[in-house]
């Protein structure tokens, strides 16, 4: 009977490890691909497998720091899952950063660029110009496009491509601009300098859209946080009566179902406040 009982543990444990040893290889391939995909999009020369273990690290001591502290299991799973999909949410916020960057820059390259097809330039020296004297990362891109250019793809594809990367209403309208004026002709240099008059104006117009709404995004921000700092506080001063809502089946329902509503709420205010230019 012994044998048997400890041939289970073994096979069970030994399933565990497989489980988990399977789990870890779909968690690192996901992951560093994620990683690498992103980190080339932002010109970050980073090696994802370096990154991995660093979050490995994290997700095993953190959760472990937290269990330790508190001595709550739900918390320390909750500080997991979170450590496990930060990585994609701070991806998510250096891109968006960057393509604002981008696009506070683009209408004094568009300048830019006018200005030297005035004096006689031509569109691919007034774009090697820009990548010169443009700072990153709208440098960054336009040396990629002449890097493109010089290997053998024409111009036209070069900049498709980096429309097709960058996913920017302003590169789709200058990419425009400049397929029709060489197909049908005009002085792309005064349109050009039209279209970075129109994109500063919808630079203008986005601010102010901005100030109007940041109120509102105040309001979802405290409303949505003043639950979590009342359960915090009565947690702190009334223990006894707030341990039912960590400690049972009924009080983690009861905190699943606010944090749905939290969440539904969040993006009702943020599709509310959202205004497309």
């Amino acid at each position: 009977m012994a044998y048997l009982i400890s041939a289970t543990v073994m096979l069970s444990v030994a399933l565990i490890v497989f489980s988990l040893r399977g789990f870890m290889a779909e968690y690192r391939k996901g992951f560093t691909s994620s990683a690498s995909l992103s980190l080339q999009e932002m010109f970050l020369f980073i090696d994802p497998q370096k990154l991995f273990f660093v979050n490995i690290i994290v997700l095993l001591t953190v959760p472990v720091l937290v269990w330790m502290l508190t001595g709550k299991m739900v918390l320390a799973i909750v500080v997991t899952i979170a450590a496990m999909i930060m990585p994609r949410f701070m991806y998510g916020f250096l891109k968006r950063r960057r393509l604002e960057k981008i696009i506070e820059q683009f209408p004094d390259a568009l300048g830019m660029m006018a200005g030297s097809l005035r004096s006689g330039a031509s569109l691919a020296i007034a774009l090697d110009l820009v990548a010169t004297e443009a700072e990153a990362p709208l440098s960054q891109e336009l040396s990629l496009l002449l890097r493109e250019q010089k290997l053998g793809i024409s111009l036209d594809d070069a900049m498709e491509s980096m429309s097709k990367r960058l996913r920017l209403e302003e590169i789709d309208l200058f990419v425009s601009a400049v397929t029709i004026s060489k197909s049908v002709g005009g002085n792309l240099a005064e349109v050009l300098e039209r279209l970075a008059q129109t994109l500063r104006s919808k630079a203008i117009m986005e601010g102010k859209i901005r100030a109007l709404t940041s109120q509102g995004k105040l309001q979802g921000i405290v409303v949505g946080m003043l639950p979590i700092f009342m359960g915090v506080v009565l947690n702190y001063l009334e223990p006894e009566a707030m341990a039912p809502m960590f400690n049972t089946w009924y009080g983690w329902v009861v905190v699943g179902v606010i944090s749905v509503l939290l969440i539904v709420g969040g993006i009702l205010i943020r599709k509310i406040i959202a205004i497309d230019v």
